[in-house]
């Protein structure tokens, strides 16, 4: 993940208008990933929690945490929008654990610092602001460089703009970027060069999967790359709805 970054200034909608307005397949990529972050097809706004993956409390619809910089340009982002916000005091603690060390995959599991941060983090749930300053900075971290990728390679299909996004979320864009480029090698070219767009999703997922089932922390969320398969097994490359999800144990149903 970027330690710095441009905040895109983005005109969205109240959030209850977003939900329910959102352009497909938009919504329908971030509700599979809510599955595979927070086991709800329902955006988790209000989500905090360490899961004790070294990244320290990770919150938000998105699974910002504190340990790997997003978690900070989020705060930064709900100050700008409302200055006396109650999470505005965490700022500085963030800073510093973003100045501490961090592992090879830019991990900090400090928790220096946060005492009390997860209850008043849902407090939080009644602010405007603090909808908009997640969507925000998800938009500019994930939705925006995801999606630009797609366009890179020359990807169309709503499967793949879904699978390119989960991936931003999951890895971040220098994991997301290296594992297009195996893919681009592996299969001789992009998409945009006459590879054909399924077969390149295809040997994505099994490299992401491979990628996955290798590490410790991710090993027991092979499932969000199973989803996947099945959908393009499936031959539903264009997200239509409805979607049945099977995923770590659960089922769902995409309407």
């Amino acid at each position: 993940m970027r330690a710095g970054f441009l905040l895109l200034i983005l005109a969205l909608p109240p959030i209850a208008a977003r939900a329910a307005d959102a352009p497909e397949p938009r919504y329908t990529i971030e509700r599979l990933t809510s599955i595979f972050e927070n086991d709800t097809p329902k955006l988790q706004y209000t989500y905090c929690q360490n899961i004790r993956d070294r990244r320290g409390y990770t919150f938000g619809f998105v699974g910002f945490t504190s340990g790997t910089f997003d978690g900070t340009m989020f705060l930064q982002e709900y100050i700008r929008l409302n200055p006396d916000n109650a999470l505005a005091g965490y700022l500085p603690a963030f800073q510093a654990i973003d100045a501490g060390p961090h592992d090879d995959q830019g991990r900090n599991p400090s928790l220096a610092g946060l005492s009390g941060f997860p209850s008043t983090f849902r407090s939080c749930a009644n602010d405007p602001a603090f909808i908009q300053a997640q969507q925000n900075v998800a938009d500019d971290q994930y939705w925006v460089p995801s999606q630009r990728i797609a366009r890179h390679i020359g990807a169309s299909l709503p499967i793949t703009r879904g699978e390119l996004y989960d991936t931003y979320i999951n890895q971040g864009e220098d994991g997301a970027e290296e594992l297009v480029r195996e893919t681009n090698r592996a299969m001789g070219s992009a998409p945009k060069n006459g590879t054909d767009e399924r077969a390149w999703l295809a040997k994505f997922l099994e490299f992401r999967m491979a990628l996955l089932g290798s590490d410790p922390t991710w090993k027991n969320s092979l499932d969000r790359i199973r989803v996947y398969q099945r959908l393009l097994e499936q031959g539903n490359v264009g997200l239509r709805k409805p979607i049945r999800v099977f995923c770590y144990g659960d089922r769902f149903t995409l309407k």
